[in-house]
């Protein structure tokens, strides 16, 4: 746990809501491709399409479709004009062909398999739309001339962290209520959220809109935390009371975070926590050692009734209590309650 500044660990005592960014935070960050469901090409050709359009992209779930065809040896063709739509998908020209991938939400009006895709969601997978943009027709509302038409379903799985549940559960047990931000689709926000033991979750929350979410959940009053892994959560974590960053995610986040957890263990938020309690509880322990000879000391100074040596001996004994107690803190130790 790496504290960059003093006030971060003075406030974590007060944190009474946790906002918990989902991929790579809640889950491992390592997405595999588990399901996909060819519409109007062969598998082998839906594929190699979607890892072609995914070459541009830095995505968590990009990369799961590019090893997918790596472990498959597909030849990739060119990739140009590519556009990453935050929030919304990538699109991009393949051998000449305009494609698009994205959420089925992105795809208003056109005919998918809806209960194919609700059963995915369901389990915790996020699924997406590959769709070619043919010539002729109107314009889209990203620029694009033509008629769209679905060319397969993708399913993406990204496991919760072994520690999420347990860590979550804890969290609770110290009266911190979890809140989970994602900009999956409800169903499979709902899924991991039901696993990992969080009641409260938003889901289909764009990058930009972290950061109102946070702002959101400090209206009432509270200190919000928020910990996240991605480029993407570094406006959220700057609008947090007391940020973490997951150590193994992207600069940007560590960089705005107050707090670093090295190994990526949520447990480690819960320490901290605690910690910062521990700090704060010796503080006040030692603000009272060092008042109470004083308060005692000085109503007999001023009476005549307390003897010059009694007095440094008082003095000295405030100040070797103050060391003693916090002395103590380094019995202290990560994991306990």
């Amino acid at each position: 746990i790496l504290v960059k500044n003093a006030e971060a660990l003075e406030h974590a005592e007060k944190i009474s809501v946790l906002a918990v960014d989902k991929t790579g935070t809640l889950t491992r960050g390592e997405p595999v491709l588990t399901d996909l469901l060819p519409l109007a090409v062969s598998a082998d050709e839906a594929l190699a399409l979607a890892a072609a359009l995914e070459q541009g992209s830095e995505h968590p779930l990009a990369k799961a479709i590019l090893r997918h065809a790596q472990t498959s040896r597909l030849t990739l063709a060119s990739l140009t004009n590519f556009r990453a739509l935050p929030g919304r998908g990538v699109e991009g020209r393949v051998g000449g062909r305009l494609l698009r991938l994205a959420s089925p939400s992105e795809f208003v009006g056109m005919s998918l398999p809806r209960e194919q895709i609700d059963s995915l969601q369901r389990t915790g997978k996020t699924v997406v739309v590959l769709s070619e943009q043919s010539s002729g027709g109107g314009t889209s509302e990203s620029g694009r001339r033509g008629s769209e038409a679905a060319l397969a379903l993708l399913a993406i799985a990204d496991p919760l962290r072994s520690t999420s549940g347990a860590a979550v559960a804890r969290l609770k047990g110290m009266g911190i209520r979890v809140v989970m931000l994602t900009g999956d689709h409800t169903a499979t926000a709902a899924a991991i959220a039901d696993e990992a033991g969080i009641e409260d979750f938003r889901a289909g929350i764009l990058p930009g809109e972290k950061a109102a979410a946070i702002n959101a959940l400090k209206a009432g009053g509270a200190v919000v935390a928020m910990v996240g892994d991605g480029i993407n959560d570094a406006p959220a974590l700057a609008a947090a009371d007391v940020s973490f960053a997951i150590g193994a995610g992207s600069d940007a986040a560590i960089e705005a975070a107050d707090v670093t957890l090295v190994r990526g263990d949520l447990n480690g938020i819960a320490d901290a926590i605690l910690l910062s309690r521990a700090t704060l509880r010796k503080i006040r322990q030692n603000l009272f050692s060092a008042f109470i000879y004083n308060v005692l000391g000085i109503p007999l100074a001023a009476l005549g009734m307390l003897n010059p040596v009694i007095a440094g001996a008082a003095m000295a004994m405030s100040s070797v209590s103050v060391v003693s107690n916090s002395l103590l803190l380094k019995r202290w130790r990560a994991g306990r309650s």
